[in-house]
C-alpha cells in the first residue's frame, strides 16, 4: 500500500510539471551557462571499505538515501539498532557520518586511504557513485524543502535573505554565481550543496571520468533503482542485502522528500509562470542539462 502511495504522489507531480512545461532538444543555443575550471564546492564522499563502494555526496539527488545505503552496509548490526528503515537515517546519525575513514573531502584522499594511494588499481576495484538528477526538479526539491516549508538552521544564509520568495532568491543565486570565481567559491557552503549546478559537484570536472554517474528520474525510478543494484551485485553485496534495500527503497521514502506533497504541488503551479525566473534557472544549470543529458525545457 505505500508502494502505492508514493507511485500515485509521484505521478500526481510529475502530471502537475508537464501540464506547465515542455522540452525540447533545439532550445539549447540562447543559453550560455556557468561554470569554472576550478573547485567550487566541497567535495564529501562516504564509504562502505568492505564492498569498495563510495558515494560523493550531491544534495537533492538521493544523497541521503545513497548514504544511509553505504552506513547499512558498513555497520548493519548498529545501523539497525538505530533505524528501522534506511528512510528514517538522517546525516545526524555520527556513529557512521564521523567514522574514521569513513567521511572524505577530496578524490585525493579516497584513493590516498582506500585505495593505498594507488590510482590505477583503486578505479578497476572501487565504484564511486554520483547521482544526479534533472537540474529543476533538484531546484524545487531544494527550495520547497529549505525555503518555502520550513526554517532550517541558518535559515536567513540558506536562502539568501529571499525567505519563500523563489524570485528573489533565483536573482540572487544567479548574481553570485556569474559574478566571477571569487563570488561563486564565497557562497554560503549550504547554499553551494543544495543549489549550485551539479557539474560544480565532487570536482566533477577534474573528476568525471572517475565516477559511476546514476541518473534519478521520477518518471523512470524503477531504470534507476536496477542500475543502482547492478552496482551493489558488481561489487558483491549478498544476495540478501541487496533485496532488503531494493524493497527498503521502493516502500520508503526519507522524511524530507518532497516528491508529490501538496506544498511542492502548490509551489510548481506559482513556478512555471515565473519565464524570466525559469530562463535564469536555465542558465545557472546549463551545463548540468547538457553533460548529463537532460532535456532543456522549451520556455
Amino acid at each position: 500500500m505505500k508502494y502505492l502511495t508514493l507511485l500515485f504522489s509521484t505521478f500526481t507531480l510529475l502530471s502537475v510539471i508537464e501540464s506547465y512545461i515542455t522540452s525540447s532538444s533545439n532550445s539549447t543555443d540562447k543559453y550560455k551557462g556557468i561554470i569554472y575550471n576550478r573547485k567550487v564546492v566541497k567535495e564529501k564522499y562516504f564509504v562502505a571499505p568492505k564492498y569498495k563502494l563510495a558515494t560523493c555526496t550531491v544534495h537533492k539527488s538521493f544523497s541521503s538515501m545513497l548514504t544511509s545505503i553505504l552506513c547499512y552496509l558498513d555497520m548493519e548490526k548498529v545501523f539497525l539498532k538505530n533505524f528501522d528503515h534506511l528512510a528514517d537515517f538522517t546525516f545526524k546519525f555520527k556513529t557512521c557520518v564521523y567514522k574514521k575513514n569513513n567521511f572524505l573531502g577530496s578524490f585525493g584522499n579516497l584513493i590516498k586511504i582506500h585505495g593505498k594511494s594507488n590510482e590505477v588499481s583503486f578505479l578497476k576495484t572501487w565504484k564511486v557513485i554520483m547521482v544526479v538528477r534533472n537540474p529543476i526538479e533538484r531546484f524545487i526539491s531544494g527550495f520547497v524543502h529549505l525555503c518555502y516549508t520550513h526554517k532550517v538552521r541558518n535559515y536567513k544564509q540558506f536562502c539568501l535573505g529571499c525567505g519563500k520568495n523563489f524570485k528573489c532568491f533565483v536573482n540572487k543565486l544567479y548574481n553570485i554565481l556569474t559574478s566571477g570565481y571569487i563570488s561563486a567559491v564565497h557562497g554560503y557552503f549550504q547554499t553551494k550543496a543544495h543549489f549550485y549546478p551539479q557539474t560544480m559537484q565532487c570536482n566533477y570536472l577534474k573528476n568525471k571520468n572517475k565516477f559511476a554517474v546514476l541518473k534519478f528520474d521520477p518518471k523512470n525510478l524503477d531504470s534507476f533503482y536496477k542500475s543502482l543494484e547492478e552496482i551493489l551485485i558488481q561489487q558483491n553485496v549478498p544476495r540478501e542485502k541487496v533485496e532488503y534495500i531494493d524493497r527498503e527503497i521502493r516502500t520508503y521514502r526519507i522524511k524530507h522528500s518532497t516528491t508529490g506533497k501538496a506544498k511542492t504541488i502548490e509551489f510548481i503551479e506559482k513556478f512555471y509562470k515565473e519565464k524570466d525566473i525559469l530562463k535564469k534557472l536555465i542558465e545557472i544549470y546549463y551545463y548540468d542539462f547538457k553533460e548529463f543529458d537532460f532535456e532543456i525545457p522549451n520556455i
